[in-house]
Formats: structure tokens, C-alpha cells, sequence
């Protein structure tokens, strides 16, 4: 019986880089979804997904690909990734993250907290 051996892809495994966070940033400062992102740069959400979360070994041609979509200038990206250009906290995300954690019962006092405001 004839062994398959499993091909080794870059996408088993992930190395978070700065170019990397800095991409996913940068499509959520424009309110843009995966799957609306990769409808404008003209690839899969899937290919956006690996590329923000270290699946993918990006070069300057990716990564111009991803700007010219959002907006930016490599001299932007080159000074964001630098700290030249200060970027704002993801407040909003990291808020999600911690509601996607609670239990129901406590999400329900923050529900009510939240109207209040």
C-alpha cells in the first residue's frame, strides 16, 4: 500500500509579521470585509486571510496590490511599519474579542450597560 506523503504548503504554518498586522489594519480602517477586500484587489477572501494572518510570504508586488486597493502609499506603509505614523488602538476589535469570550449572563450586563450611553 502506497503512503501519501502530505505536501509541506507555506499556509500550514504562520509567522505574524508587522507587514502582516499592518495589512489587516489598514483593510478594516476602510470597513471592508475579507470578501469585500479581495473582490477589489481581485484575489479570494481566502488569499486575504492568509496574507493577514502569516500564511502567506508577502513581497512588494502583494503588498502594493493590497494599497493600491485601500489607498495607501508604500511610503505610507513604509512609515506605518517604521512608527513614523502613528496608528490609532483598534478599540473596536479588541472589544469584540473580549464580548466573543463572556458568558451569556454577563454579556447580557453589558448589553445593558451599552444602551444606556
Amino acid at each position: 500500500m502506497k503512503v501519501k506523503r502530505k505536501k509541506k504548503r507555506r499556509s500550514d504554518h504562520k509567522v505574524m509579521t508587522k507587514e502582516a498586522s499592518l495589512l489587516k489594519f489598514l483593510r478594516e480602517s476602510r470597513n471592508l470585509s475579507m470578501r469585500n477586500a479581495g473582490a477589489i484587489i481581485g484575489v479570494s477572501s481566502s488569499f486575504v486571510n492568509h496574507a493577514e494572518n502569516g500564511r502567506l510570504d508577502l513581497n512588494t508586488a502583494i503588498i502594493l496590490k493590497f494599497l493600491k486597493a485601500y489607498g495607501y502609499s508604500l511610503s505610507d506603509f513604509e512609515s506605518m511599519k517604521k512608527g513614523n505614523i502613528e496608528l490609532p488602538e483598534h478599540t473596536l476589535s479588541e472589544c469584540i474579542e473580549i464580548l466573543k469570550r463572556l458568558e451569556p449572563s454577563k454579556l447580557k450586563t453589558v448589553k445593558t450597560i451599552l444602551e444606556s450611553f
